[in-house]
């Protein structure tokens, strides 16, 4: 098994304000989050008996558990500095 190392090197340097509106960002974003998670997580409970049940996924039910999936990745990329575009506090449509 190989080892794979990966760089990456920010052109611009962030300042403690950047850091310290990350931090309050990621707060505010993980409170969501949370709740959004627990939306998401009882929807894929209600989406797996619907499956065994009928054969047909709800779309409705869908369209949540992709919004949370898709707002967690979102937050996780924000705040490991992958990216400096902040997504914002509630989810979108």
């Amino acid at each position: 098994m190989e080892t794979v190392n990966f760089s990456v090197k920010s052109e611009n340097k962030s300042s403690r304000v950047e850091l310290f509106i990350r931090i309050v960002w990621g707060i505010l974003t993980g409170i969501v989050l949370f709740f959004l998670q627990i939306i998401g997580g009882i929807a894929f409970v209600l989406q797996w008996f619907i499956i065994l049940l009928t054969g047909d996924r709800n779309p409705a039910l869908t369209t949540w558990i992709m919004k949370s999936v898709s707002y967690s990745t979102k937050r996780m990329a924000y705040m490991m500095l992958l990216t400096d575009e902040r997504n914002p506090i509630l989810p979108e449509d």
